[in-house]
């Protein structure tokens, strides 16, 4: 598979939970917090030889990455885009994508991560080169540094660029699985760093999604109006992606999981969303949630041996 889909599997929970929160505890320290989480996920990366196989866990985790993919994109399109259109609608569309997408054969898949990866890098590389015409080094300051911050503010990164790399991917082709992951950790340091050098620390911290005000600064001539959408579509794509292969995961109860799963994620996406009490407590504790993945993803399935 050329691990195409771990480009994606890193970035996902950035978008509106991981980057915004890495800013709330760090500050103008994120930069430390991004670039040493990099470095430790790249080594648990490299001494990670296999994953846990139990089908049980496969379907824990692969169903609640999938989850959050979901309420992350439905709460995106409701608060930001598509107000009058129901929770319903906005959670039924992407699920129904990551369903199609889940199902296609590995070389139909194959080709789709290509086209859509290519697409994703080069909209976003041509983003922040128009982003970086409004960055100003001023806003990078003042450099405080607080130990506490920056440890926490790592523990965030490690857990939200490489728990959904373990739990979802595969470590038979280890060098692509590095790759795409330095791939998709430097965007997320270079959106990060975006965002603090074009609207500030202050003001980045105040909203849910620093990366989407990022892109609404985007201005190509007076006469093209709503440019931004075309740089949003890379996020939903890392959404869907990650969703279909959260979908891909989920191997217990057969075919009935099929469709008890997914009815089960659309009536808990709609739920979550619809409250902002759900959304707040999602957002300063889902970090603990991929704890909880991380270590069952890690934690080795135990061998059956027979009485001989």
């Amino acid at each position: 598979m050329e691990n195409r889909q771990v480009f994606f599997f890193t970035r996902t929970l950035f978008w509106g939970f991981g980057l915004s929160l890495i800013l709330n505890l760090s500050g103008t320290s994120f930069w430390i917090s991004e670039i040493i989480g990099t470095i430790l996920g790249l080594i648990i990366l490299l001494f990670v030889k296999k994953t846990n196989s139990s089908k049980i866990v496969r379907s824990i985790s692969g169903f609640t990455i999938a989850l959050f993919s979901i309420v992350i994109l439905v709460n995106m399109g409701g608060t930001l885009y598509l107000r009058n259109t129901p929770n319903w609608l906005l959670a039924l569309i992407p699920i129904i994508g990551g369903l199609i997408i889940s199902t296609s054969r590995k070389e139909s898949l194959k080709r789709t991560l290509l086209i859509l990866f290519t697409f994703a890098f080069i909209i976003y590389l041509a983003g922040s080169a128009i982003l970086s015409v409004n960055a100003k080094t001023d806003n990078l300051l003042p450099f405080t540094p607080e130990l506490e911050g920056i440890i926490k503010a790592t523990v965030v990164f490690i857990v939200t660029s490489l728990t959904p790399v373990l739990a979802l991917g595969d470590m038979e082709d280890k060098k692509t699985l590095i790759q795409y992951y330095l791939i998709g950790t430097c965007t997320i340091i270079l959106t990060t760093l975006l965002a603090v050098l074009v609207m500030g620390c202050k003001e980045a911290v105040l909203y849910r999604y620093p990366e989407y005000i990022l892109l609404k600064r985007i201005k190509i001539y007076d006469f093209f109006t709503n440019v931004d959408n075309l740089f949003v579509i890379p996020m939903v794509i890392d959404f869907i992606i990650t969703a279909a292969y959260g979908f891909r995961n989920i191997e217990i109860f057969g075919k009935p999981g099929k469709v008890l799963f997914p009815l089960l994620m659309l009536i808990i996406s709609v739920i979550a969303t619809s409250s902002s009490t759900i959304m707040t407590f999602l957002y300063w504790n889902f970090p603990y949630i991929l704890i909880f993945l991380l270590l069952l993803t890690l934690f080795p399935k135990k061998k059956k041996y027979k009485n001989s």
